[in-house]
């Protein structure tokens, strides 16, 4: 394995990040003068861009010179954000880092000025032209991105109300946005029990609550969660239609017929291979649906509501897993598939790259992000103790080593879409969830609880984010029309509720407030940030099936795919790496074959606690 002395190793303490590679603060002399060397950069570059005009035979040296001081921007704009947005996750409240944030959102109006410059520049030059710039040595390797760019211009404004976009973006789309986040990371609600005293929780707790084994524990944590959001009905519903109003509006100035086609753009899909996919995956629901009723029989339901679905087996005295043994359990598992897999696992703890200490002022969910500039990421989660959460750190480690193995590599061929940006984290989930099984010394209900997990892994890929994107198709369409209330949204995501997850759930017992609580739907950055979910399931479901069947020396192939993930569309990946076509539903139903064999397994498992 290559070496990894990025920084020199620290102990371990609590389960939270060290931040000091970067910056000491957002106030400190080092942070304050690297985004003032920034900025300078990327006024620079403006300028540049500015008097360069679209690309001409004569102008390929300039251009090529430009687009090289723009790899720096992106380098030097990765490590000022991943800092403040791992800041401003880790702690909601701090003012200077508010005030940061929303200073370096600002700037995003110049960032997005000169991708709009580029775009422009490109697509408005002829073939002779792109093609020597594409053939100067000083761009190798980025051929793929900036045809992703040119192609990216076909259907833009004129250069100066793109650029009238880009600016009217920071204070109008992208601030609903930021709205959602402020009132997510701000957000508390009250967990009301009949054995104990009601107690205020922060938004960010409500996951592992809804794994909690006491069924009142979880009812109550999505029914105090809903009043929390309830609260915010009509703020979030106005920020909901402003997002989804300005790309509309967006859509139909630029000439796009369809909201899905920026998706698809970004996703770097067809049509044609979404289609396929879902279509996939709708045939395969009974099987899920057979789980879900299987484990409302063994919770002594007659149907399981929205907060059951991640629930834990009933056991006699459930476990609760502490930070010291998911670490081992995940090392553990990573080094026993291939041992340099192990070894970055290790680093990332060693060095202290994870934040996952509970607490309140974080705000909820989980990431990974990384700075180009020092080839690091860092990991935000909350820790609750539960099989879950292992999952979900294996997750984001999957995610980290698919940035690991890219750090060298220049930032034009660094950003991949989000249909491949799941692959090595689920990749890792999978490597845990074999791992753990694998064990000799597992007991039969440990078993049974860890494919629980894994199926459960599979209901949020293949039901749940169908949900998400049946309910945003839904409200897109009827948004077309005019702005959607508060209470429509609520009727589309039970709709959306009932379509995919059957006669699995308790009608009383469905979440009108998902539309709200989920922040994927308020992400400005991203059209429909739902399906490229069970795209990255599916592929990485392949991906790992090829890997068992190979062997230790597909390792290096995995690698080599991973590096690629920002040089070559999914499609011409899968055909040059795996030898299939996902345009046809033959690998999709492939990769579905491993949920019937997990759920067989569960089946046999529990059966023999």
């Amino acid at each position: 394995m290559e070496s990894m002395s990025v920084e020199p190793p620290v102990a371990e303490e609590r389960a939270v990040w060290d931040m000091s590679p970067w910056f000491s603060s957002v106030e400190s002399p080092e942070f304050v003068a690297c985004r003032a060397s920034w900025r300078s950069g990327v006024a620079a570059l403006l300028e540049e861009l500015e008097g360069l005009g679209r690309l001409e035979e004569g102008t390929v040296e300039g251009w090529a010179a430009a687009l090289c001081r723009r790899e720096e921007v992106q380098r030097g704009a990765s490590h000022l954000w991943s800092y403040l947005h791992c800041s401003a996750s880790a702690d909601t409240g701090d003012e200077a880092i508010r005030r940061a944030h929303a200073a370096m959102s600002d700037d995003d109006a110049s960032v997005e000025r000169i991708r709009a410059l580029v775009v422009d520049g490109l697509s408005g030059a002829a073939e002779g032209a792109f093609g020597a710039l594409l053939d100067h040595p000083s761009l190798k390797g980025g051929q793929y991105t900036l045809g992703r760019l040119r192609e990216q211009g076909r259907q833009r404004l004129p250069r100066e109300m793109e650029l009238l976009v880009a600016d009217l973006a920071v204070s109008g789309h992208a601030a609903w946005g930021r709205l959602h986040d402020q009132i997510d990371g701000a957000l508390s609600f009250e967990l009301s029990t009949p054995e104990e005293p009601a107690r205020r929780v922060p938004m960010s707790f409500k996951r592992s609550l809804t794994q909690d084994p006491d069924p009142r524990v979880r009812k109550a944590a999505l029914e105090g969660s809903n009043a929390a959001w309830a609260q915010h009905a009509e703020a979030l519903a106005a920020s909901l239609n402003a997002i989804a109003g300005w790309r509309l509006t967006l859509n139909r100035w630029r000439g796009v017929e369809h909201f899905l086609t920026p998706a698809l753009f970004q996703s770097a899909i067809s049509a044609e291979v979404l289609d396929a996919m879902l279509g996939a995956v709708a045939s395969r629901r009974p099987t899920l649906w057979g789980y879900l009723k299987h484990k409302a029989r063994l919770i002594d339901r007659p149907r399981l509501g929205f907060q059951d679905l991640s629930c834990p087996l009933p056991q006699e005295s459930p476990r609760r897993l502490g930070w010291s043994e998911a670490r081992a359990q995940v090392i553990g598992a990573f080094e026993r598939f291939e041992p340099e897999l192990g070894d970055f696992a290790r680093m990332a703890f060693e060095r202290r790259w994870i934040d996952a200490e509970a607490r309140a002022g974080k705000r909820s969910g989980g990431f990974c992000i990384r700075s180009l500039e020092l080839g690091q990421t860092r990991i935000f989660m909350t820790f609750n103790h539960t099989l879950g959460d292992v999952q979900t750190l294996a997750h984001e480690l999957g995610h980290a080593f698919h940035g690991w193995v890219m750090r060298d590599l220049r930032p034009l061929t660094q950003s991949y879409p989000m249909t491949l940006a799941e692959t090595a984290s689920m990749f890792g989930e999978a490597i845990l969830a074999d791992g753990v099984l694998a064990d000799p010394q597992i007991l039969a209900g440990d078993k049974a609880a860890v494919l629980d997990t894994r199926l459960s892994r599979a209901v949020g890929s293949l039901l749940d984010i169908p949900m998400r994107y049946q309910f945003e198709k839904s409200f897109y369409e009827e948004r077309a029309s005019g702005e959607v209330s508060a209470s429509r949204l609520q009727a589309l995501m039970i709709q959306a509720q009932r379509d995919c997850f059957g006669d699995c759930l308790d009608e009383g017992e469905l979440d009108p407030w998902f539309w709200a609580s989920k922040a994927h739907f308020f992400k400005t950055g991203a059209n429909f940030y739902n399906f490229p979910y069970t795209f990255g399931y599916l592929f990485s479901q392949g991906v790992y099936a090829r890997a068992r069947r190979e062997g230790p020396g597909f390792f290096e192939a995995y690698k080599a795919l991973l590096r690629r993930t920002g040089s070559a569309d999914p499609e011409v990946l899968a055909r040059e790496a795996l030898g299939v076509e996902l345009a046809r539903p033959d690998f999709w139903l492939e990769s579905l074959d491993l949920v019937d064999d997990d759920l067989r397994r569960f089946e046999e498992a529990v059966a023999c606690r």
